[in-house]
């Protein structure tokens, strides 16, 4: 198989603590395979990450957010969908600045957005390109905003 990237694409993700150790987190299908990962998605050519971010977890989740600082950056080139793909991943600390939680997510590829506990995280669902920040997240202590 040719591992040359075929294509390109910048991900922003969100994480949304509550109450210290829980994060929000999204249940997704994607060409049919049912996956968990933050809220957050692909930057559209011309858009700034920062305002893809506040746009995708709004669209994902129903809450208006707005980035802290950034927690992790990760590059790569992965296999998915049988194609290699060339991935830029930017995790975001966030807080909430209105909206309202939509446990049941957009009605369209997010299926539901529930809290979990750090340590609770379905690693085993989640796409390997995630993995490492989780990871590195679950491991160490995080300065969460008052």
């Amino acid at each position: 198989m040719n591992h040359r990237p075929e294509r390109f694409s910048c991900r922003v993700y969100g994480i949304l603590p509550r109450g210290g150790r829980e994060v929000l987190m999204t249940r997704s299908v994607f060409l049919d395979r049912e996956f968990v990962n933050f809220p957050g998605g692909g930057v559209e050519l011309g858009e700034a990450p920062m305002a893809a971010l506040r746009r995708e977890f709004e669209e994902e989740t129903g809450i208006r957010v707005e980035p802290v600082r950034a927690l992790y950056a990760s590059e790569g080139l992965h296999v998915s969908t049988q194609r290699p793909w060339q991935l830029i991943g930017i995790y975001w600390l966030v807080r909430q600045t209105g909206g309202v939680l939509r446990p049941e997510g957009n009605g369209e590829d997010v299926r539901a957005c529930f809290w979990t506990a750090l340590d609770r995280i379905p690693l085993g669902e989640m796409y390997p390109a995630d993995l490492e920040f989780v990871r590195k997240l679950v491991s160490g202590p995080v300065a969460w905003p008052e």
